[in-house]
């Protein structure tokens, strides 16, 4: 590998490092953060906290206080509006995906989500919140579709983990998620579509449900509306 092809690889998991902090909440929303701290916490240097700083920005996840940085606080009507988009994009993924998915797709998909069921690790769960809505939105060969589900999914990540806390809640999830999968698996479009709209909407409640239960520790800096 050459020095080049190191520095790159420390890069990504510098960010995936940071991206992961924020999304299990070990950084917690509206809380300050500087480079030197982050330097310190993770043991490299400035260049690389700039450039991972620089993409957690774009996604959403950090905010600039002036000079400085923030944690991006929840965001209760941005949250709002990632469900509505999803409510609109996702039925039309998956119905394209009915059509168009193979066996050797959805048999992948359906061995990540029951890997990260089985074999539960905070990390592992939270790749695959993210990665079975997005991998089923790419079975619809429309990349601007895929490219949407990541924003809106990465949106309300980070509250969902506030609910990934039970086993009895993560039982739910991989349900529903099955049920979607089974239905892309036997070309029934609307049935995937209805399934869906469905889970949307009980996640929707019951992320918006524990942001209003995580003020008392998160504050005013941690939760912004409503």
């Amino acid at each position: 590998m050459t020095a080049i092809a190191a520095h790159h690889g420390e890069d990504r998991d510098l960010l995936s490092r940071l991206r992961f902090a924020i999304l299990s909440l070990e950084l917690l929303p509206g809380e300050p953060v500087s480079e030197r701290a982050l330097e310190q916490q993770f043991e490299v240097s400035r260049t690389p906290i700039r450039e991972a700083l620089f993409h957690l920005l774009r996604d959403g996840l950090v905010v600039r206080e002036g000079r400085s940085y923030a944690i991006a606080p929840f965001d209760v009507a941005e949250i709002e509006e990632a469900f509505a988009c999803r409510d609109i994009v996702e039925p039309a993924a998956v119905r394209l995906a009915a059509r168009l998915a193979t066996p050797e797709e959805t048999d992948a998909i359906r061995n990540s989500i029951n890997f990260s069921h089985d074999e539960f690790t905070p990390e592992r769960w939270l790749d695959m919140a993210l990665d079975f809505h997005v991998r089923c939105a790419a079975l619809s060969r429309n990349r601007c579709i895929v490219a949407a589900m990541q924003d809106v999914t990465l949106r309300a990540l980070r509250a969902r983990w506030l609910t990934f806390s039970s086993a009895e809640g993560r039982q739910v999830t991989h349900r529903e998620h099955s049920e979607i999968l089974d239905l892309i698996c036997a070309g029934d479009g609307e049935g995937a579509a209805r399934a869906v709209l469905a889970h949307s909407a009980s996640v929707r409640e019951e992320v918006l449900e524990t942001i209003e239960d995580a003020r008392r520790f998160m504050g005013r800096r941690g939760v912004i509306g409503r």
